[in-house]
């Protein structure tokens, strides 16, 4: 029974349901409850009273079949949007009404039900243009049918509460009323968090889709001159050290024409994932262009970058990154300390690179430094 119930919830109010259906098929069930309440006031209105009218009664019972075989009317419907605007319309010109002049007109708690039917119909209909057209002829509709029936009396024709029945009529339609209007701010509240819940996940994947390289996982190149630019102002404002090392892997090309670029993107991919595992936590990994990554080290000085670059290197040279390589693929870096003299992250990135072109230079699968390791002898040709 309990999954039964929950499955019904979900085909009801789920993530997938649109919110104007929400509403409706909340009206469809609420509806229902509030002409079966009236029903059961006219009832004890009318054994209080010792009257001998039915047709406060049948109006009552009337309305209440009629709204409840909405659910299962709109479930013929493929667009509910007539049907929304009938349902909105035939609520507050027709249903609304004829259970005010039948059960009590003014003396009875139906004009609340009124503010119901106007909040009910503007919710369910999401067109701005429209909402406000049925809002605005009901509204002027039970203005007139007020009037009409102050001057000429026409639910006293049919009832009139007084006395005991009259607290019992409010009391009864109190409860009904309050309890719809707190599910029915529930189910806003639930609606909007919802809805906000998926607004900060989109904006939150569309951020990260505009600072990481879809390929790696890494940063991209715009959010790395950003970071820089940051981290240097706060660098020199502080008196703090950062490091930077700029990875490439050694004679992509020769991997791209031998294997094809399929297998490339695999090794550009396993750099990235090398790099990613072997930072800290404050670290960030950047895919700078093409097989060039840069490692930027908040706090390191250039000997502690160097060092965590060679551990990097030799951790690379030991992959078996695809089945297709037959040869070790290697890599080399060029790692840089900021100094007073770099201002802005191009003057930063060029010490990098100018070591890393050494370091390619010299016969590549080394590490190389502005004042560290120049001379360390080629690892692999």
């Amino acid at each position: 029974m309990k999954e039964k119930f929950r499955a019904l919830l979900e085909e009801l109010y789920g993530e997938h349901v649109p919110t104007k259906r929400k509403f409706f098929n909340f009206v469809c069930f609420a509806a229902p409850l509030f002409s079966l309440a009236a029903t059961i006031v006219n009832l004890i209105s009318r054994s209080v009273l010792d009257d001998n009218s039915s047709i406060g009664l049948w109006a009552c019972i009337v309305c209440t079949v009629v709204c409840a075989g909405l659910y299962p009317l709109s479930k013929s419907f493929k667009s509910i949007d007539v049907l929304i605007y009938i349902v909105a319309l035939g609520m507050n010109l027709f249903i609304f009404p004829l259970l005010y002049l039948t059960v009590g007109g003014i003396t009875s708690s139906m004009p609340i039900f009124f503010v119901i039917g106007i909040v009910f119909s503007v919710l369910m209909i999401d067109d701005r243009k429209k909402d406000i057209i049925v809002a605005f002829v009901s509204y002027a509709w039970y203005c007139v049918l007020m009037l009409l029936d102050q001057k000429y009396a026409i639910a006293e024709k049919f009832s009139v509460l007084s006395g005991k029945h009259l607290y019992i009529d409010t009391y009864l339609d109190f409860v009904v009323v309050s309890g719809c209007i707190a599910i029915l701010v529930k189910l806003l509240a639930v609606s909007f968090e919802r809805q906000q819940a998926k607004t900060d996940a989109l904006l939150a994947q569309m951020e990260e889709l505009s600072v990481k390289d879809p390929l790696t996982g890494a940063y991209n190149r715009r959010f790395l001159i950003r970071y820089l630019e940051n981290s240097i102002t706060n660098a020199k404002e502080n008196n703090s050290n950062i490091a930077i090392v700029m990875f490439d892997i050694d004679k992509f090309k020769r991997i791209n024409d031998d294997y094809g670029h399929l297998v490339g993107d695999e090794v550009i991919k396993a750099l990235a994932t090398t790099l990613l595992k072997s930072c800290r936590d404050y670290d960030i990994v950047s895919r700078y262009g093409g097989e060039e990554f840069i490692l930027v080290m908040p706090g390191a000085v250039e000997a502690t970058a160097l060092k965590r670059a060679d551990q990097i290197r030799e951790i690379f040279g030991k992959m078996k990154i695809a089945d297709e390589i037959d040869r070790p693929v290697t890599i080399s870096g060029g790692v840089a300390e900021l100094s007073v003299s770099m201002h802005t992250p191009e003057d930063f990135i060029k010490y990098a690179d100018d070591n890393l072109y050494i370091a390619k230079e010299t016969g590549r699968n080394k590490i190389v430094g502005t004042t560290f390791n120049k001379n360390l002898p080629a690892n692999a040709e």
